[in-house]
């Protein structure tokens, strides 16, 4: 059986375009929040989303105990957010939130204004595979705008153009 290098695997990874997502989280636990790159529709009945996130992740305890979180798609403009819930920017990592305009949704999960969609939902089930949680959650509310989304390919930040 072959196996695939690691840094292979992430290279190749690379070259795929993916949008780029801001997961948060607020509620009896505290508010958090981390810039993941994998988010999916899972089902429509229930509307749901898959995403996924590092094990090490420091807001997984807070969005498990809050039981609540928005995925919030980040729109052409919103690069800072992204940088700052990645860990990028060193003088916001101690308010993450600083980076932007939240407005609490149903669940009391903030939501980024401006942002391309904000998907506001309930942990369903999560699952360990890898180094990565893997989190379905039920959409219970959306926020949206016609703002054009934020995209991550070969190792930055691209703007989608017409073919």
């Amino acid at each position: 059986m072959n196996t695939v290098d690691a840094t292979e695997f992430r290279d190749a990874m690379a070259t795929t375009a993916t949008g780029v997502t801001v997961i948060t989280t607020d509620g009896k636990a505290g508010r958090a929040g981390v810039t993941v790159s994998t988010l999916c529709s899972l089902s429509l009945e229930p509307p749901s989303v898959i995403l996924c996130v590092h094990k090490e992740s420091r807001a997984l305890p807070t969005l498990f105990e809050n039981g609540v979180f928005v995925a919030n798609v980040l729109a052409c403009g919103q690069e800072r957010v992204a940088d700052t819930f990645a860990g990028r920017i060193a003088e916001l990592r101690d308010d993450r939130f600083a980076s932007g305009e939240w407005q609490n949704l149903v669940t009391g999960a903030p939501a980024l204004i401006g942002a391309v969609c904000a998907f506001d939902c309930t942990v369903a089930q999560v699952f360990d595979f890898g180094s990565h949680r893997i989190i379905a959650g039920i959409v219970v509310g959306l926020a949206q705008t016609d703002s054009p989304p934020l995209v991550h390919a070969q190792r930055a930040y691209q703007r989608l153009r017409a073919a």
